[in-house]
């Protein structure tokens, strides 16, 4: 469970943009395929370990802060349970 933290990449804002306009499941599709994405702005993401390296980063970023909300939603469900049972 995971309450504050989130793990920030330290990546480009240019390739943060691209990740974030694509999404974490074609970002993770395009990593972990054997085939060059059809997007023309996704291709070096296939060819550069780098960016490989920053998209990884990112998806780690996105995992952290699903769940964080995650984990806040159930906190706050519980509680609102505990307020009903004492009333």
């Amino acid at each position: 469970m995971r309450w504050f933290h989130v793990r920030t990449a330290n990546i480009p804002h240019e390739e943060r943009d691209l990740f974030e306009r694509s999404g974490a499941q074609v970002i993770g599709l395009t990593i972990t395929s054997g085939f060059h994405a059809v997007a023309p702005q996704l291709q070096p993401l296939y060819d550069n370990a780098e960016m490989r390296n920053h998209a990884l980063l990112w998806l780690t970023e996105q995992y952290d802060r699903e769940e964080r909300k995650e984990t806040w939603s159930i906190t706050m469900e519980m509680a609102i349970t505990l307020f009903v049972l004492a009333e």
